[in-house]
C-alpha cells in the first residue's frame, strides 16, 4: 500500500508540475507577445503572479488529495463502528473439560447462515455428522458453500440456523476465545482430481 501510495503521490506531482509549467510558459509567451505594449515591471509581475499561482494551485490539490484520503479513514471508522459485535470472547461457567475435544467429531443438525440479516441464506440445511478421526473431503463449485461451512465452524459467521456440535457440545454455548483456540483446519487445494 505504501509503494502504492508513493506513485500516486509521484503521479500527481508530475502532473501538477506540467500544469504549472503550461501556466508559467503561457505568461511568458504573452509577455514576450505584447513586449511593446506593457512594461517591463507588468511583464514581471505577471510572471512572479503566474509563479505564486502555480504553487498556490500545488498546495490546493495536495491539500484536498489529503483531506479525501482523511474523509475515507473516518468513513471506515463509521463503518466499523456500526458493524455487528462478535459473541462474548470467554463465558463465566461454561464447565468445558480442559482437554476438549477429544474425539473430534463433528455434527451441524439442520445448519444454514447467513452473511448479512438482509440477505437470502447462504447455507441451508445442512444435516452431517463425521466421526472422530474420519477424513472428510468437501468439493463444490464456486459459491457452493465451502469455506461458508469453515466460517460457520469458527462462529466468523454466527449460524441463523441449525446447531454445530463438537463431540456433543453445541459450540453456540461456547466463548469465541474457548472454540477457537482448540481447533484448527488445515485447507488443502487439488486441481485436477483423477
Amino acid at each position: 500500500m505504501n509503494f502504492t501510495l508513493r506513485c500516486t503521490c509521484r503521479w500527481l506531482a508530475i502532473r501538477l508540475e506540467f500544469v504549472c509549467n503550461c501556466i508559467v510558459s503561457s505568461a511568458a509567451l504573452f509577455a514576450v507577445i505584447a513586449r511593446e505594449s506593457l512594461s517591463p515591471g507588468i511583464m514581471g509581475l505577471a510572471i512572479s503572479y503566474a509563479l505564486q499561482l502555480t504553487a498556490s494551485l500545488t498546495w490546493l490539490v495536495r491539500m484536498s488529495s489529503d483531506v479525501e484520503t482523511n474523509i475515507v479513514a473516518v468513513e471506515r471508522v463509521k463503518e466499523y463502528s456500526e458493524t455487528e459485535k462478535e459473541a462474548e470472547w470467554k463465558r463465566e461457567h461454561s464447565g468445558l473439560d480442559p482437554g476438549w475435544p477429544t474425539e473430534g467429531r463433528i455434527e451441524f443438525r439442520g445448519f444454514g447462515l447467513r452473511y448479512r440479516r438482509d440477505l437470502d441464506l447462504a447455507i441451508r440445511n445442512i444435516t452431517v455428522s463425521i466421526s472422530g478421526g474420519e477424513k472428510v473431503g468437501i468439493v463444490g463449485r464456486t459459491g457452493a458453500g465451502k469455506s461458508s461451512l469453515t466460517l460457520g465452524l469458527f462462529r466468523i459467521i454466527e449460524a441463523a440456523q441449525g446447531q454445530i456440535f463438537i463431540d456433543g457440545i453445541d459450540i453456540a454455548e461456547l466463548g469465541l476465545h474457548e472454540l477457537r483456540s482448540r481447533i484448527t483446519i488445515i485447507p488443502q487445494v487439488s486441481a485436477g482430481m483423477a
